[in-house]
């Protein structure tokens, strides 16, 4: 009975066995049939268990690596990744994290670690392969940042679009100003030169004929000088006409007002003057000129106008000259421009040193009223030219309309309006220059000649 006992107890033990078994074989190979690396791993991380799955997606023989640890197969850059893990893991916690593996090729294959503890000594998990998926990520994040510079550069044109089209805009602006500008200049002219003409002839008429009226007026007054020698004691018709018509005021103001007809007639022949040079801008020729000499000789000419209207200041001229080469300019023109900027410097003078004499100012002694001169090559493209004066100053809210014509600082009948005016059309519109004015209340004034250099 004891020997049929043992021998039904070894069948059942037999018979289990082969069922565990089969059933060990059966878990086998359904882990095996899996696409998905399936692992187990003691604490520290070393391998003891792998499926086909690992040699089939890294290469590497599954007997090679057991016992190695999994780490040895993770790419350098995301092994830090793989210690925090088993950190979280021999803690106790369940992972998951996307981490980049060594081929037996050397390519680097994405994987996605999922990983859990099974006791204190060991965790198990699954390695799935994310290959595909991190190149179609990284082909849309390539794609995106194409598309992001496509759109990029695309803003880009069209900035540049828009501010190329600004650009013009503002140019076709400006080209129709200064086609308006050249159309009223041109009418300008054309009114200033009948305007000068119209008034040219009658002007020259009183002109030539005050000399005769000065001759006759003294023939007059000579005769009746006899006359009253001749007849000391006229009627008494005469007598009463005398001192009717205040004959001796008469014979006294007469040839002061001959002599204000006269200043009068020049002022108006001045004005027709610089009417006409206005009006014939374009008709002077181009040419190398020496700027110096052509400035020497206009202080010459005003030379007599350096003495202070008051008499007791003579106005200093300081010239600091630059080495400069011969210009290609319009030399006629720029002299004029010269004359009527340091015509204005003069005036500016003459009414500092009057208004400090005026009111008695201790500075009136000191004050030196001073030109200075400066010529100098900038860039080796401009000529600049820079008359400066120590008067009164100009205020900044005129300073912007010195250059509009018949616009003036001067008190009626000393300015005409005219002169800057046409020194800024000679530098800006014959001479392609600029013309500009620095200048405060109380402060130096300065005017700046650029002229561009030609070769």
């Amino acid at each position: 009975m004891s020997d049929l006992n043992n021998e039904l107890h070894t069948q059942i033990q037999y018979s289990l066995i082969e069922k565990l078994s089969e059933s060990e074989r059966r878990y086998r190979e359904l882990v095996n049939s899996l696409r998905e690396i399936v692992f187990k791993c003691d604490r520290f991380g070393n391998l003891n268990f792998l499926n086909r799955a690992w040699t089939n997606t890294l290469g590497y023989g599954m007997t090679d690596v057991i016992g190695s640890a999994l780490g040895n197969f993770i790419d350098l850059d995301d092994r830090h990744l793989w210690s925090e893990t088993l950190e979280k893991l021999q803690t106790g916690v369940e992972v998951c994290q996307e981490l980049r593996f060594y081929h037996q090729t050397g390519v680097i294959v994405w994987l996605e670690l999922s990983a859990q503890p099974q006791s204190e000594t060991e965790f198990s998990g699954s390695l799935i392969n994310i290959n595909d998926r991190k190149h179609a990520e990284a082909l849309l994040k390539q794609t995106n940042e194409q598309l992001e510079a496509r759109v990029e550069q695309r803003n880009i044109e069209l900035i540049q679009a828009n501010h190329d089209l600004k650009v013009t805009l503002e140019k076709l602006k400006y080209t129709q100003a200064q086609l308006v500008q050249t159309e009223k200049m041109s009418s300008l002219r054309q009114l200033v030169a009948g305007i000068a003409h119209e008034i040219n002839n009658p002007v020259n008429f009183i002109y030539a004929n005050l000399n005769y009226a000065s001759e006759y007026t003294e023939v007059l007054l000579k005769i009746l000088q006899l006359y009253q020698q001749t007849y000391p004691v006229p009627s008494l018709q005469i007598q009463e006409a005398i001192v009717t018509c205040d004959l001796d005021f008469i014979q006294k103001d007469l040839g002061k007002l001959l002599e204000s007809m006269q200043v009068g007639s020049d002022r108006i022949r001045e004005i027709v003057l610089l009417l006409r040079n206005f009006a014939r801008l374009d008709e002077a020729d181009i040419k190398n000129a020496d700027i110096h000499a052509g400035i020497n000789h206009t202080i010459t000419l005003l030379s007599h106008r350096f003495q202070s209207e008051s008499g007791n200041l003579v106005i200093q001229i300081i010239k600091n000259y630059g080495v400069i080469p011969y210009i290609k300019c319009y030399p006629a023109q720029l002299n004029q421009v010269f004359m009527n900027i340091l015509n204005n410097a003069i005036y500016a003078l003459n009414e500092a040193i009057a208004n400090l004499s005026i009111s008695q100012n201790p500075q009136c002694q000191t004050f030196s009223p001073t030109i200075w001169i400066s010529t100098e090559i900038v860039d080796e493209t401009w000529l600049n030219i820079r008359i400066k004066n120590n008067g009164l100053g100009i205020q900044e809210s005129v300073v912007s309309k010195i250059f509009d014509p018949f616009f003036t600082t001067k008190p009626v009948g000393k300015g005409t309006g005219l002169g800057l005016f046409i020194s800024y059309q000679i530098v800006v519109e014959m001479h392609r220059g600029k013309l500009t004015c620095t200048s405060k209340t109380s402060q130096e004034t300065e005017f700046c000649i650029q002229i561009p250099i030609y070769s």
